[in-house]
């Protein structure tokens, strides 16, 4: 009924995922309502992007089976409006370049924003400590929590665009405040030492999803935004 081969059954249940109720003398394994259940979980789980060790640790934590599964259903109604949005957005562009338009460059990445599924994407692709924090730390935030964090973020970064447009130095006191309301915003999801953000400051104007969502607004953005980091971990940030 779910799809899930015998082998896979039998791994889950070598590694303790998921015993069945019962083996009988003949070798089979038996699975009643309460592992189909468990079966659903980690499936769902398993969708979300998570790793078998921590889909155990998960289930076996959980106490209130309603409240889980209310929290999953949160967690893919979050993903299903995140990816309608990015089908608007790719939809609109599609239009735009058929009738030889330009689209908002704001506009141009509605989708690709702080979330479960970006942070999932990052790790497939290091394996930072620094991750992990976060990924704890938003653990139980709602599609609105993030989008309230998005939205913070956003307003930031037009800040920062327009010092940089109206012709101040990175290093100015206005860019180093726009930064500290920023580190402000950051503690809410990780805790950023003088040596970690000295790193992320230095990766930014490497090729990426961030980088390119900078570049979209300005192509100076991102030097700009590095180099303000910079002067900020040397001016406010002690070792």
């Amino acid at each position: 009924m779910s799809g899930v081969t015998a082998r896979t059954l039998r791994y889950y249940d070598e590694i303790g995922l998921l015993p069945p109720a019962r083996i009988g003398s003949n070798g089979y394994r038996y699975y009643e309502h309460a592992q189909l259940l468990r079966l659903q979980e980690v499936l769902l789980l398993r969708d979300l992007g998570l790793d078998l060790a921590t889909i155990g640790a998960v289930i076996d934590a959980e106490r209130d089976p309603v409240a889980a599964l209310r929290r999953h259903h949160r967690r893919l109604t979050d993903e299903r409006d995140r990816l309608d949005r990015l089908a608007t957005t790719v939809a609109i562009t599609i239009e735009h370049l058929e009738k030889g338009t330009d689209m908002p460059a704001e506009n141009l990445f509605q989708g690709f924003e702080f979330g479960p599924e970006f942070i999932e994407r990052l790790k497939e692709r290091t394996d930072h400590p620094e991750l992990t924090e976060v990924q704890r730390n938003t653990a139980e935030w709602s599609g609105e929590d993030f989008q309230s964090f998005n939205e913070e973020g956003h307003q930031l970064e037009r800040r920062l665009l327009a010092l940089l447009r109206d012709g101040v130095a990175a290093h100015d006191e206005a860019a180093l405040a726009v930064l500290e309301d920023d580190l402000a915003l950051q503690r809410k999801v990780w805790t950023p030492t003088k040596d970690r953000y000295i790193q992320l400051a230095e990766a930014i104007t490497e090729p990426s999803e961030w980088r390119t969502h900078l570049d979209s607004m300005d192509p100076r953005l991102a030097e700009y935004l590095r180099d303000a980091m910079l002067a900020y971990a040397d001016a406010r940030m002690g070792n």
